[in-house]
């Protein structure tokens, strides 16, 4: 699939979160940005693990007047990793799973942990 196809998935999500949500997400001018790999230094931390996005940066519950960040704060997703389990055709099963993981890296923003998170998608 090319990258175009899979930007397109992950912004048709993005438009359809709920408005208080995508309002916060522009306000804080919090990025989803798709890569096609996830970079080397990610994989190297979670060798031998599929990516499929990251969240990056300082959660809304963590931010502070003060804090200090060397990067700005924003998700990524990554299609190779779903092409990697799915293919490279974007079928109704990638497109569940594209939306979960925009989602689950969403919820890392506002706060939630991986439990949390695992509750709040059903498992």
């Amino acid at each position: 699939m090319r990258l175009q196809e899979f930007e397109k998935e992950v912004n048709y999500i993005l438009r359809n979160i709920p408005g208080e949500y995508k309002r916060i997400l522009e306000k804080e001018e919090i990025r989803v940005l798709c890569r096609e790999k996830v970079p080397p230094e990610i994989a190297a931390e979670h060798r031998g693990m599929v990516i499929f996005g990251m969240f990056i940066g300082v959660s809304k519950k963590d931010k502070r007047v003060f804090s200090i960040q060397h990067e700005p704060t924003r998700i990524e997703i990554y299609k190779e990793s779903f092409e990697e389990v799915y293919g490279d055709f974007l079928t109704e099963e990638m497109k569940g799973h594209i939306y979960r993981t925009v989602i689950h890296e969403i919820a890392h923003y506002f706060g939630f942990g991986e439990d949390e998170i695992r509750n709040l998608l059903g498992g």
